[in-house]
């Protein structure tokens, strides 16, 4: 057996953080690497030593294997762990580290390998007579040959990289004529986030449920399972919400599984953490899909019914101690369940968001709520990584009050500057269907007009009240002269202050008139309100409006508020009061929907196209879309170059009717 003094963790963010919290509780110091982006971000700080590793572009240092051993050998590290994404699943890294006489927190480099590599995978799992989904896995990776090979396993289908997860490299195809193009751009993709392209081929099961086993293997040939993971809740082929037990097992079904698992394991002579994934088809069959051999995004689910912490058992494992407990001894106690918090937009197909928190309020600490973020007030997100912002896990003795507790959390939760999918999780949490445990991977598809955001005239007005109050309070609060007389006084009549707000795509004219100590009669969009000022401080105001009162906490950033009450967020723009008026444009264009950099431009001036036709595709947080054409007509001119940074709303291509 080895002992660790000190271990470098290759990865950033929130399970960089996990991980060093493990390492401090074990008394083991830590090392963390940092790109440039990274130099100031809360896991560079929280170590005890941080190695600095290149450029803000992750395989420029992230997947930088000789920068991450050297920092390592330069901080007398005895081992490395791989977090989950970046190298945690490359076998070149494992055997680099293996190479440098430094302890890879992980399973075998021959195991990453053999499991790593989807098709191999399915090849030893169906020797061991677990049930595989119908199929592609060979090695002619041509596309004409993937091609017939997927007309052979017959539509619908899903294509998928060999080499990673994640949902990167991953699609869904329905009809013959996008076969082609999706297998193009789930090798581009594949390639970039695993740095292989080959693809596996396989049937596509509607309506199935994703249910994954953890399996934990020590060097002496002991190996169990954690239970099980509900994971159907995704988008873009990713998971969001996370749970277990899972509502859809029986005991009976839940053993089988277990059993399945173990035999995937044991197949592979697997050490450390992974997790054996499985489909559920509504029959209640279920398939091997694939070995993620590493820890998964959504392993706190696992801790917070077993009780267990996963890091610490793969930093023992990896220092050759035997699991200390056997399939026996892991109990299930309760019911967990984990969001992700995004930085993207449900609004917009989920596409990712940047910008800078300028305000971040976790949850208020609560028995039985966990929250693992890697962020903080001031963080930028940029494009270069995934777009995960933080986890908040809930546990209770049943599903229905883990459910209020995780809800109720959410709510609490407050996070202003970017784009979030924090409500679209809310109204997830709230759906009966969800409540009510029936629900698969299609759930999201299938009712996305009842999850994305929905118009709320009574909060949009309670937030341009409490905006316009705000400013008024903030400019009273800054007088140097009578404070307490309301700003804009005079003593000649004159009209109510009027200020013009902006909130999602309306337009909002409030004035407001003092009708006593502190209460306004407030005039919004045709609607008159009676708000009292109950209280005002910087950083939020606490309003009554009618019977009820509220507390709205403010974030400014040069004319946007950031509003947050437990009705809700906005984001509200102050506008001026008399704008200029632009001329209309004389040309039809394609701007960019998300932040991203250019990777392929795919027209010419003087290309003919028609609507729908690819012309530029972008790549940001792993991401890659394809920007169309909206009109038929010719290329007039293309803005952009290859490698380059762009912006939403930055015009890419300008095209002008045939004949203009």
């Amino acid at each position: 057996m080895r002992s660790f003094s000190k271990i470098l963790i290759a990865n950033r963010g929130e399970i960089a953080l996990r991980v060093m919290r493990t390492c401090r509780a074990m008394g083991i110091s830590t090392v963390a690497v940092y790109s440039d982006a990274d130099a100031h971000s809360p896991h560079t700080r929280f170590a005890d030593e941080a190695v600095h590793i290149g450029p803000s572009a992750s395989n420029e240092s992230y997947l930088q294997i000789e920068k991450i051993i050297d920092g390592a050998r330069r901080t007398g590290a005895e081992a490395i762990h791989p977090g989950y994404g970046f190298l945690s699943e490359n076998a070149d890294f494992a055997s680099a580290c293996e190479a440098a006489g430094i302890t890879f927190i992980g399973p075998r480099s021959e195991s990453i390998r053999e499991m790593g590599s989807k098709s191999i995978a399915r090849r030893i799992v169906a020797g061991a007579g677990v049930p595989i989904v119908p199929g592609y896995n060979g090695d002619d990776q041509n596309v004409e040959s993937l091609r017939s090979q997927a007309l052979g396993v017959g539509l619908p289908l899903l294509i998928k990289a060999s080499g990673g997860g994640g949902g990167k490299g991953m699609r869904i195809v329905r009809e013959v004529s996008a076969l082609t193009e999706s297998l193009e751009s789930a090798r581009r993709e594949a390639d970039r986030a695993f740095g292989d392209g080959s693809l596996l081929i396989e049937k596509y099961i509607e309506d199935a449920r994703h249910v994954e086993f953890q399996i934990m293997g020590d060097n002496q040939g002991n190996l169990i399972h954690l239970f099980e993971r509900e994971c159907s809740i995704q988008r873009r082929h990713q998971k969001v919400v996370e749970e277990s037990p899972s509502p859809a097992l029986t005991p009976e079904l839940r053993s089988r599984m277990g059993e399945a698992a173990v035999a995937v394991g044991r197949s592979f002579g697997y050490t450390n953490a992974g997790t054996v994934e499985f489909i559920l088809a509504p029959s209640g069959e279920f398939y091997f899909i694939e070995v993620n051999t590493r820890l998964q995004v959504e392993h706190p689910v696992t801790e917070m019914i077993t009780g267990l912490d996963l890091v610490m058992l793969q930093i023992e494992i990896a220092a050759g101690k035997p699991l200390s407990l056997t399939q026996e001894d892991v109990k299930c106690r309760g019911h967990a369940i984990e969001v992700r918090l995004y930085a993207e937009d449900p609004d917009n197909d989920f596409l990712p968001s940047t910008g800078i928190i300028h305000h971040w309020n976790p949850p208020s600490v609560m028995d039985g709520l966990r929250i693992d973020a890697g962020i903080e007030a001031k963080t930028e997100i940029g494009i270069h990584y995934d777009p995960l912002l933080a986890k908040v896990i809930s546990h209770a003795a049943d599903r229905e009050t883990a459910l209020r507790k995780l809800t109720y959390g959410m709510k609490t939760l407050s996070v202003q500057g970017i784009q979030t999918n924090r409500d679209f999780l809310i109204r997830l949490l709230e759906h009966t269907e969800f409540r009510e445990g029936r629900y698969h991977t299609g759930f999201v598809t299938g009712r996305l007009g009842e999850l994305i955001a929905q118009e709320d005239p009574a909060l949009d007005l309670a937030c341009a009240a409490a905006a316009a109050l705000y400013l008024q309070e903030s400019r009273r609060a800054r007088a140097e002269i009578l404070p307490h007389i309301p700003a804009g006084y005079r003593n000649n009549p004159y009209r109510d202050p009027l200020v013009k707000l902006q909130i999602g795509a309306n337009t909002f004219d409030v004035s407001y008139r003092g009708t006593g100590d502190d209460t306004y009669a407030v005039s919004c969009g045709g609607e008159r309100l009676q708000v009292q000022v109950v209280s005002s401080e910087p950083g939020g105001l606490r309003l009554m409006v009618g019977c009820v009162q509220r507390l709205f906490q403010v974030t400014e950033a040069d004319e946007t508020l950031y509003l947050h009450s437990s009705a809700g967020s906005r984001r509200v723009t102050r506008l001026p009061r008399y704008p200029q008026q632009n001329a209309a444009s004389d040309h039809e264009t394609a701007s960019a929907s998300m932040p991203g950099q250019v990777l392929k431009i795919l027209v010419n001036v003087g290309h003919e196209v028609a609507i729908g036709d690819p012309l530029i595709i972008l790549e940001a947080m792993k991401m890659e879309q394809t920007i169309r054409a909206a009109m038929a007509g010719v290329v007039e001119a293309v803005l952009v170059k290859m490698g380059q940074v762009v912006s939403p709303g930055d015009v890419l291509v300008e095209i002008a009717a045939i004949g203009a």
